[in-house]
């Protein structure tokens, strides 16, 4: 009987520390860690490390870029691995090490599979205003997101929530999830089931195009779009010349017959299709985040003004 697993884990944002605390904090075995290399980011553009290449640091565990797994195959089958965690990794394995650990890949996901398979389930399910969402612990197959599914939990998705609130709550809700799941799989106390030939979506990576308000809709649609975005990549519209990024925003009443895009009132109320978008919090380029009340205070929009045109 497992009480203990050896396993090499594979994960890169904040969202895959928790799972990798977890794992460690219960006694498993982790000699090495694959992630995504550092990153530029930020406006100042300094080269910056993914969260889980931090924490592995920290801990004394050797990492190795994802982008030298395949001249890893040989190292890691002499490590005799029971199981490879992959918690948003962000790489796509090779065939031949799906089937290298004893018990094989075990992949936690973001949604409720076999709804929102893919790269931005959590987006995906804000944008398309579900109610729910939750996370899947599956078996890897060759597939995306195809594999036979051991565990699932589901998880209300808050109207007021954001991405990143979501984003939160299931990476600590998902560490459980799969640190409970992967001993009671390996010991047969409970068998991967496949998914359902039904309800299969799939949540595409989120495009440039994703980002752009289109005030043709209505205001639900474009709240959604919003929240799903915020604070980054964020939704994005012009005005004044000037490309924002809209981080909080709330629907407003508004049967006012106007051309779409336009502002109806200020602090920053913009008309949509059906009633209309009030921005609470803001970005300007290259400026820190503030609520549009002090941003009018020196940055002057007149009502009646409209909405550019992103190209």
């Amino acid at each position: 009987m497992y009480k203990k697993l050896k396993l090499c884990f594979m994960g890169s944002p904040q969202f895959s520390v928790p799972t990798l605390k977890k794992l460690l904090d219960v006694g498993h075995e982790i000699p090495v860690i694959f992630c995504q290399a550092p990153k530029r980011a930020n406006r100042g553009k300094k080269i910056q490390k993914q969260p889980v290449q931090e924490f592995a640091e920290k801990n004394g565990i050797k990492v190795i870029y994802g982008s030298h797994l395949k001249d890893n195959i040989n190292f890691l089958n002499s490590l005799n691995l029971d199981m490879i965690i992959v918690v948003a990794f962000g790489y796509i394995l090779p065939k031949e090490l799906i089937k290298l650990p004893k018990l094989g890949c075990i992949n936690l996901h973001a949604s409720l599979l076999p709804r929102w398979r893919g790269a931005a389930p959590i987006q995906r399910a804000i944008m398309e205003g579900d109610k729910k969402t939750g996370l899947s612990v599956m078996l890897m197959d060759e597939g995306l997101d195809t594999g036979d599914v051991i565990s699932k939990i589901e998880v209300d998705i808050n109207p007021i929530n954001n991405s990143d609130d979501l984003t939160h709550l299931l990476s600590h809700k998902g560490a459980g999830l799969l640190v409970e799941s992967i001993l009671k799989f390996a010991n047969n106390i409970i068998k991967a089931i496949p998914q359902s030939a039904s309800g299969i979506t799939y949540a595409k990576k989120i495009f440039k195009v994703d980002e752009v308000i289109d005030w043709n809709k209505n205001a639900n649609d474009v709240l959604n779009q919003i929240r799903a975005l915020s604070k980054s990549p964020g939704a994005k519209c012009r005005i004044k010349n000037e490309t924002i990024k809209v981080i909080d925003a709330e629907v407003v009443k508004c049967e006012e017959k106007i051309a779409y895009g336009t502002i109806v009132d200020n602090p920053i109320v913009v008309k949509c299709a059906e009633n209309a978008i009030k921005i609470n919090i803001l970005q300007r380029p290259g400026k820190k985040i503030m609520s549009s009340k002090d941003v009018i205070n020196g940055w002057s929009i007149i009502k009646g003004s409209k909405m550019e045109n992103i190209k």
